[in-house]
């Protein structure tokens, strides 16, 4: 095993491609209760670009290495008196900080230690792109879906952003539960896709009235629950769209994703509706749910996930692959509106063909 490794580090909060630099560092060792993973395929979020810029819900401790959410790789080494995994397995891993909670190790680097309570067996015929995007866009929109909403079969779900990673991923579940799903799109050339990937109505908001078109196609009884991700404008009209005593949840906040000032990142809800109405508005982010899963609920919900990609129900797009000496390009991709694919960064030893 070599003694040093190649990892990627921002040394203060800023500008992504600005502050990170390929560094080389010491292998860690692990302790009890931990595993030392040789990582092989990680992919990179426009929320690990919000985290160094310092716009997440969570700060780390710089200098950081960069990737904050989730990797797969092979255990090199346990820990002592660590028992219940192999070395030479091969695992996802769940790095996404719980919040409130401990510092986890970022994933943008040749090797981590992790605990092994946040590791997930994958078998080999799941590949690295597949395998290193299960913790976080998947298990959202299992959680979304199953646990925070708990939509029931023959229920409508209305939700934006529904050309999103998860929106997709949430087009899919319901398609196989048996629940229906109102999708909201900004472009009218998304309409068509959104409906061949499963989607039962789409609204598209460049020239469609959203509460207008949610009363006609819900009728009387209306729509009780719905996700937003988009929050601003959009987020307000979900909420004056929803049945009385309905339920929006708000995971993230599209429409702001440039904004830097925090009284600029809102929902105008109409008081009338809240009050008189009584519906509610409530949060999600994975990092608390993380804090507050224990360790046992979180892998039943990630090993959900693995069959219900494995068994082909969700399908998540192929990843791009980049060395970390292309990390700038990587970034850029990462933020690439309407991009075909998702950067990874793929280390020796990971299985992914990149056909540009």
């Amino acid at each position: 095993m070599p003694r040093s490794m190649r990892a990627l580090l921002a040394g203060r909060v800023g500008e992504p491609v600005d502050v990170l630099r390929l560094e080389s560092r010491p292998v860690p060792v692990p302790e009890a209760g931990q595993a030392l993973i040789r990582v092989t395929a990680t992919p990179v979020h426009a929320s690990d670009l919000h985290v160094l810029r310092g716009r997440y819900g969570f700060s780390p401790e710089f200098p950081a290495v960069g990737g904050h959410m989730e990797c797969v790789g092979r255990i090199e080494a346990l820990g002592p008196d660590t028992a219940g995994l192999e070395v030479g397995e091969r695992v996802v891993v769940a790095a996404v900080p719980a919040v409130p909670g401990p510092p986890v190790a970022g994933t943008w680097q040749e090797y981590l230690v992790a605990d092994t309570r946040r590791l997930l067996p994958v078998p080999d015929g799941l590949s690295d792109s597949s395998a290193c995007q299960l913790a976080v866009n998947p298990l959202t929109a299992l959680l979304l879906v199953t646990r925070v909403l708990d939509v029931r079969p023959g229920e409508w779900l209305l939700q934006t952003a529904a050309g999103s990673t998860v929106g997709r991923l949430v087009i899919q579940l319901c398609r196989h539960l048996g629940i229906r799903t109102i999708n909201v799109v900004r472009r009218r050339d998304a309409v068509e896709e959104i409906k061949a990937l499963g989607g039962d109505e789409v609204i598209c908001t460049e020239d469609e009235d959203l509460v207008r078109r949610v009363a006609e196609i819900a009728g009387p009884a209306g729509v009780r629950k719905a996700t937003d991700c988009v929050a601003g404008v959009v987020g307000a009209q979900v909420s004056q769209a929803l049945a009385p005593g309905g339920e929006v949840v708000v995971y993230g906040a599209l429409s702001t994703h440039r904004q830097t000032d925090p009284a600029a990142l809102t929902i105008p809800l109409q008081a009338r509706s809240v009050i008189y109405e009584t519906k509610v508005v409530r949060g999600f982010w994975l990092n608390r749910w993380f804090a507050t899963a224990t360790p046992e609920d979180a892998l039943r919900a990630l090993s959900e996930v693995r069959g219900l990609v494995t068994d082909g129900v969700l399908s998540i797009p192929e990843g791009r692959p980049f060395p970390l000496e292309r990390f700038a390009e990587a970034l850029a991709l990462a933020e690439t509106p309407a991009r075909d694919a998702k950067p990874l960064f793929v280390f020796e030893g990971g299985r992914i063909e990149d056909d540009r």
